[in-house]
């Protein structure tokens, strides 16, 4: 099954983002305004902002304004699920008027790989996939299966995967990426992979370092509207496994709080 490339089979190089006038720029000019940060649940908001005295997680898809050392945020749940958070992520961009330093996505995932991305492991999104795009048949789905990209972004067509670039984007954003951040593709799903077979056709197709089911739909509606975005996880799970000792929810909570920490200096 082929990754989606742009025209001429030539991947679309990864960019922070852009700068007023919208050209591709490595360092934003908003680095004043807020940086938007997205997290899928009020359970995540609270491992990740709350010991950092954000207030209270705001109703789903509503930005609310939080102040630290000195900084101006916006802090969003966007809900789950890469709709939910394509709307509120661009709703929020929409009444931001464009004025965003760029935008965090913030949360959980799960590994494909739990020696490149233990239980625990803080990741870094460097290509966001959406495998569920295109034309399905027997042997998975081809994502120019029905010719219509979701996006033309600096010339390319955008299908299923975006290339990202997690430190220039935090640079961009005047945020600190956290040191080992492991760096990998990450899948964006609307059903999660419960299966063994689904996991090793996902790990075939893509080899992606994770799982979750936010990322690609927050990164199109920021990349679309010019700005930076970054997507900074902890690994909970392994994919496609349900047992008990396949997880780690409390581990994941607090090396997600102890990441945006630093994230947020």
């Amino acid at each position: 099954m082929p990754q989606s490339v742009s025209p001429l089979g030539q991947p679309c190089a990864p960019a922070p983002g852009r700068d007023r006038q919208g050209g591709p720029g490595g360092v934003s000019r908003f680095r004043a305004a807020p940086v938007l940060l997205a997290l899928a649940t009020a359970k995540e908001y609270r491992a990740a902002l709350s010991p950092l005295g954000a207030p209270a997680p705001p109703s789903p898809g509503r930005a609310a304004p939080w102040r630290r050392g000195g900084r101006d945020f916006l802090v969003l749940v966007t809900g789950v699920g890469p709709v939910a958070a394509a709307m509120a992520v661009g709703r929020a961009i929409g009444e931001a008027r464009g004025e965003l330093a760029g935008v965090a996505n913030l949360g959980i995932c799960g590994s494909f790989d739990l020696a490149a991305a233990p239980l625990g492991a803080v990741t870094a999104t460097n290509a966001a996939i959406f495998p569920e795009y295109g034309l399905r048949g027997d042997n998975g789905v081809e994502a120019r299966g029905i010719a219509f990209p979701q996006a033309v972004i600096d010339g390319c067509d955008v299908y299923d995967r975006l290339d990202l670039d997690p430190a220039g984007a935090a640079t961009a954003m005047g945020l600190t990426l956290p040191a080992g951040a492991v760096a990998g593709a990450c899948l964006t799903v609307a059903g999660v992979t419960a299966s063994a077979a689904r996991e090793a056709a996902l790990r075939a197709a893509y080899a992606p370092l994770t799982e979750a089911m936010e990322g690609f739909g927050a990164a199109l509606a920021a990349v679309c509207a010019g700005l930076p975005f970054l997507e900074l996880r902890s690994v909970s799970n392994r994919v496609g496994a349900r047992p008990p000792d396949s997880w780690d929810l409390p581990g994941a909570f607090a090396a997600l709080g102890r990441a945006v920490a630093i994230l947020l200096g």
